[in-house]
């Protein structure tokens, strides 16, 4: 019987042979999506875990006061990491001095770099040469001993150096601490309830249960997709069968044959699918999916990974082939008397209420303590939500076929009618995947809108935002609690090569006022956050800077926010800040809040001028960056949950296309003996096209309300319990692209109007 099955296969005519193509073809195409999805969300973790060294000397869940990670050599490794920036891009900078030479050595370098020496990433070091000296390169002391390795960078493009010092430089240093190995500790292990910080990644609230949901998100209408072409011409192969049964085939060789029918195509789909999952895996690295593109090598798969699909596909092709034919395993005449399958039962809504009432509990009662435990929540709660849609789409499908009835009267809505009910699970497995694909363009576009409140802004005019902040002081809760070793007044060399670079248009020095805070109407601070620590700054240096705000008439020293970039929204230079009752005399005597560098904005004038207070203050409490820079990075990491998002909601809507496009090609070749005696009685192609159109309009458009009102409410269950906001609806853009969605998806179906004029000619039915 296998050779049969084989020969059947392969040499079964055109019809059969066209079958096979198309079935191998389609279960290529979905095969590729999957390896691909899989190896993506592999990356993305992957990429995450190498950000880990990055936050050495930080607090992190494993060390809180060092975060030096794990033990390891007993010789202490001096170790300073900052960001620095250039141009808008962020640069990860790790001083280091070893102590003697079991020091530990940074990921991806070969040794320590000794003082004079630096390392660089290939990216940082292509960089360097085409600034100017002192914008970029005058701030890293000594000469290039090598490059940063795979090992030591999240990402091909990130700009990352590690240069040596003497370990009597760094010991003095602010923020320098001694570690006995590098921090190994991801950043998805770090959230706001342990304290801890990271310097770049995702932490715990994005990436473990992001990656959970964009693997479902994926992966579901993939296997959705991969279902659906393996059903490819599945009642055609009922009637061969049947017609074999009715002269001696047992069960058991139908049954057989079927299999290897499936199995041939799938076997030779998949195959196609690792080819093509290896020609899309170098231009697939090269999307920022996270903002920043992936090594190659990161876009892996495990041997579970690999064996899964690779034995998996074929075996479910072959379930699902034996599962089709169960009709004829019954009874041979069971295909050809067109029996009526039972209609679907209202049981199939219980697991789309259980999903929706897992989310609502911990609504209700609270999230689970631990990360682990409110990732599984979450997880299972969206996961059974998505089976759920696509195990009621049918039961939804006839609801919406019988209001549809009520109103039927015209020929082709009759009959539509009437084959919607014969059977709805059909009707609705041919939209099921775009139904998921509107599900989720819902849940991402909510809970990405919802998470934009978060969104740090503010509407500064030119001046601040083109101002260079040098901060000095360390803040908690609003009110300033230390100062750095640097905080002094500035030496006047420093200020002279500041006020000498083209483009500088002042200095504005802002002093401490140690244990006050300042109440400002508008401040452009997220909800929930402290107010700001308060500053002296002197009257006479605002004036000399009108952008960044006036005095009270007569005043000779104003209270302002400690940072600019604390400081209201709008126009700050017809802001009048309040004034203080402190002499001038004494203002000058204060530590230093922040030193400002008022600029033109231009590139040359801003990198210039960073470079000279990078090497006049090593550490401050941080890099120099101008506002507008601090509102980038206070946005970096919702702007690469955006990215991920659009990611996920074009791919979910390609794969749905797919899935729809396959469906309804694949039901017209199945019913086109029906269509062509329709015809040959005297129906038109109009009416026809007027039936196909309904059959795929009514799941669509039924299962659709649901699937977006559930995907709102889900939203709003989600962003209650773990963001702690309420859910803001979406944009006008989302409502025009799911009518855009949704009028595609009609017109996939229109596209197949063509086929059906030269399917259901007369000679088909007497072919038939």
């Amino acid at each position: 019987m296998i050779r049969l099955g084989l020969r059947l296969t392969v040499s079964g005519g055109r019809e059969a042979l066209v079958r096979l193509v198309i079935l191998t073809a389609a279960v290529g195409l979905g095969v590729g999506l999957l390896l691909t999805a899989v190896s993506a969300t592999n990356a993305v973790s992957a990429q995450n875990d190498r950000y880990a060294w990055l936050d050495t000397g930080a607090p992190s869940p494993s060390q809180p006061g060092a975060g030096g990670g794990q033990n390891g050599p007993a010789a202490p490794l001096w170790a300073l990491v900052t960001t620095d920036y250039f141009n808008g891009q962020t640069i990860y900078r790790a001083d280091v001095a070893a102590t003697g030479p079991a020091a530990p050595v940074p990921p991806g370098l070969p040794r320590d770099p000794g003082p004079g020496q630096y390392y660089i990433s290939p990216a940082l070091s292509a960089l360097l040469p085409t600034a100017p000296a002192g914008e970029l390169a005058g701030r890293y002391p000594g000469h290039q001993a090598g490059l940063i390795g795979q090992a030591g960078l999240p990402s091909p493009s990130s700009l990352v150096i590690v240069v040596g010092r003497s370990a009597a430089q760094l010991e003095h240093l602010p923020g320098a601490t001694e570690v006995t190995s590098f921090n190994t500790t991801s950043p998805a292990a770090c959230n706001p309830n342990n304290n801890c910080v990271i310097r770049g990644g995702l932490g715990s609230n994005g990436t473990d249960f992001v990656l959970s949901v964009v693997a479902l998100a994926l992966l579901l209408p993939v296997l959705i997709f991969i279902g659906t072409a393996t059903r490819l011409s599945a009642a055609r192969r009922e009637q061969r069968f049947a017609a074999m049964r009715l002269v001696g085939a047992t069960p058991r060789q139908i049954s057989l044959i079927a299999a290897i029918e499936s199995t041939v195509a799938a076997v030779a789909g998949t195959a196609i699918g690792f080819g093509l999952f290896f020609v899309l895996r170098l231009p697939l690295a090269a999307i920022p999916f996270t903002g920043q593109p992936f090594f190659p090598a990161e876009l892996s798969l495990s041997l579970a990974d690999i064996v899964l699909v690779a034995v998996g596909v074929p075996a479910a092709a072959a379930v699902v082939a034996r599962w089709a034919l169960r009709r004829v395993n019954i009874s041979p005449l069971g295909v050809t008397r067109r029996v009526t399958p039972l209609p679907p039962r209202a049981w199939r809504v219980i697991p789309l209420l259980a999903g929706l009432a897992d989310l609502g509990f911990f609504a209700v009662h609270g999230k689970p303590a631990s990360n682990s435990g409110q990732d599984a929540a979450f997880t299972v709660g969206f996961a059974l939500i998505m089976i759920g849609l696509v195990v009621a789409g049918p039961w939804l499908t006839m609801a919406g076929t019988r209001l549809l009835a009520r109103h039927a009267s015209r020929p082709g809505t009759l009959i539509a009618v009437r084959r919607l009910g014969d059977d709805p699970r059909a009707a609705f497995r041919a939209v099921s995947g775009l139904i998921l694909a509107l599900f989720i363009f819902t849940v991402t576009a909510a809970l990405i809108t919802t998470q934009d409140t978060k969104r740090v802004s503010a509407d500064y005019n030119a001046a601040v935002r083109n101002t260079l902040v040098d901060q000095f002081s360390n803040v908690a809760r609003g009110v300033i609690r230390s100062q750095t070793a640097s905080a002094s007044l500035p030496p006047g060399a420093v200020l002279t090569r500041l006020r000498q670079i083209p483009g500088v248009q002042g200095i504005v020095e802002f002093h401490t006022d140690p244990g006050q805070t300042i109440s400002l109407p508008q401040l452009a601070l997220p909800p929930g956050f402290p107010p700001p620590a308060a500053a002296l700054v002197s009257c006479a240096q605002l004036a000399a800077t009108p952008g960044l705000g006036r005095c009270p008439a007569g005043a000779a020293v104003a209270e302002t926010t400690a940072f600019l970039g604390e400081a209201p929204s709008g126009n700050l230079a017809a802001f009048t800040w309040p004034a203080a009752d402190v002499p001038v005399t004494r203002v000058d005597s204060l530590p230093l809040a922040s030193l400002n560098v008022v600029t033109n904005g231009s590139q040359g004038t801003v990198e210039q001028a960073r470079t000279v207070l990078e090497n006049a203050y090593p550490t401050g409490s941080g890099t120099p960056y101008t506002v507008g820079e601090d509102r980038t990075k206070g946005n970096a990491a919702l702007d690469a949950y955006q990215q991920l998002a659009d990611v996920i909601m074009l791919t979910s809507l390609t794969i749905a296309g797919c899935t729809l496009a396959v469906s309804v090609a694949g039901g017209l070749a199945e019913r086109k003996r029906p269509f062509s005696l329709l015809r040959l009685t005297g129906a038109q192609l109009r009416l026809l096209r007027h039936v196909i159109v309904l059959e795929s309009a009514v799941p669509l458009l039924a299962v659709a309300a649901v699937a977006i009102g559930i995907g709102f409410g889900a939203s709003a269950l989600y962003s209650t319990m773990e963001m702690q906001l309420t859910l803001v609806s979406p944009s006008a853009a989302y409502y025009a692209l799911t009518a855009v969605g949704i009028v595609l998806a009609l017109a996939v179906i229109l596209a197949t109007f063509p086929l059906l004029r030269r399917i259901t000619g007369p000679e088909t039915a007497r072919s038939e």
